[in-house]
């Protein structure tokens, strides 16, 4: 027991999470980690910062707010089959569509792991998801290779868990950002504990009084700590202090700028590191400085982090969908899917250029776009049109002569 690694091992295993989900092993969830200056990160207490809050509740709210539909090999989609109203309406009866997403995408940018119960009915089908705690939920793997969930006294088969996992070393587990971004998060946490006390001692800095060859007893020494103490109250900023017996102030750094002691500076890259971590671009959590702008570039910024930031999380969910609620035979015939054009709703600019694209090019029909507004059906919209002047070069002239000649 003097080894301090396996100190180290047992730690990180059993408080911090672990990395791989071996044979014959299994993994706790993420718990705390120390930071060598003793703070300790937990997910409750990365949440606590604006950026950590701001970019988990960015990406969970943004994917839970687009469409999932099941689709059928003609892309239609399939409203006859049950599972269709649990992804796109209402996993549980608790909870919405919307809500049940976030709540996931909340547990996966945590933990590193998102679980849902799956209740099944007696012929098989998927009646309802529950969303599971990340935080007490362990994972088992059998020397067969068999993985099952542990939560308190429960333990459910692999087949009874929805889990989608982040990004992974091992294809098993995901790893969690609080847990291997600590020191950044830890250091930001330090950060905003050192600014709040600087400011609330109305950013005065320790000094030396004077008293010349003069000793003082501990009675006064006693009574000159609480009058330094009663005057550095925030509420007494800007008010005299008056020195007897011929004190002297042996230092003039009453004031201290927090630039000066790069309070303000740590502060504000600690931030990009925390969006660096969840992979969001820092202007989409109003993040700024005078040097950039979000507004000039908000579509290719929206399309980057689109493709880089939440792509890679819908196709995740969408394959742990397939898999796990579709039996063999329905898989061949229907696939889940995010629309991802909801994200063009709030640009009308962008919406209207992808739909006259579609609509120019013929692969979407002026129904189908008023289904993506919200708008009913109109006679006639069913059919693809493109434009006429798309015509080859070797073509050119043959529509006119065709008109002056008729046959």
């Amino acid at each position: 027991m003097n080894d301090t690694n396996w100190w180290q091992r047992f730690y990180a295993r059993w408080f911090a999470g672990g990395r791989r989900l071996d044979k014959g092993s299994e993994v706790a969830p993420f718990n705390s980690v120390h930071t060598p200056s003793g703070t300790a990160v937990t997910a409750e207490t990365a949440l606590k910062l604006s950026a950590v809050w701001a970019c988990v509740r960015l990406r969970s709210q943004t994917i839970s707010s687009l469409p999932l539909n099941l689709r059928t090999q003609d892309n239609e989609t399939a409203h006859e089959h049950p599972l269709q109203r649990i992804l796109h309406e209402a996993p549980n009866a608790d909870m919405t569509a919307s809500e049940f997403w976030e709540a996931m995408l909340v547990s996966l940018d945590l933990w590193g792991n998102a679980y849902a119960l799956i209740s099944r009915n007696r012929t098989g089908q998927v009646i309802s998801l529950d969303v599971l705690d990340p935080s007490i939920t362990t994972v088992k793997r059998a020397k067969n290779g068999e993985i099952s969930y542990i939560i308190g006294d429960s333990v459910y088969h692999d087949d009874e868990v929805l889990h989608i996992k982040g990004f992974t070393m091992d294809g098993l587990v995901g790893l969690s950002p609080i847990r291997y971004q600590a020191g950044v998060m830890g250091a930001q946490i330090e950060a905003n504990t050192a600014a709040s006390h600087t400011f609330g001692n109305n950013l005065k800095a320790g000094g030396f009084l004077q008293t010349g060859q003069a000793v003082l007893s501990d009675e006064q020494r006693t009574r000159l700590r609480a009058s330094l103490e009663h005057f550095s109250q925030p509420e007494n900023a800007g008010k005299f202090m008056v020195l007897e017996a011929g004190m002297t102030v042996a230092t003039n750094a009453v004031k201290m700028n927090p630039a000066d002691a790069q309070l303000l500076e740590s502060r504000y890259f600690g931030i990009e590191e925390i969006c660096r971590a969840f992979g969001v671009p820092p202007q989409l959590i109003y993040h700024t400085d005078k040097a950039s702008s979000w507004a000039s570039s908000l579509e290719g910024m929206n399309l980057g982090f689109l493709m880089y930031s939440l792509r890679p999380n819908l196709v995740r969910i969408e394959q742990a969908i397939k898999k796990k609620l579709l039996n063999p035979a329905e898989r061949a015939k229907y696939t889940p899917k995010f629309a991802v054009e909801g994200l063009l709703r709030a640009d009308s600019h962008g919406r209207a250029n992808f739909y006259m694209s579609a609509l120019q090019n013929g692969w979407m029909t002026r129904n189908e776009v008023r289904a993506l507004e919200d708008l009913p059906p109109m006679a006639g919209g069913d059919s693809l049109t493109v434009q006429l002047n798309l015509t080859p070069l070797e073509q050119l002239g043959e529509n006119n002569e065709n008109q002056s000649n008729p046959i």
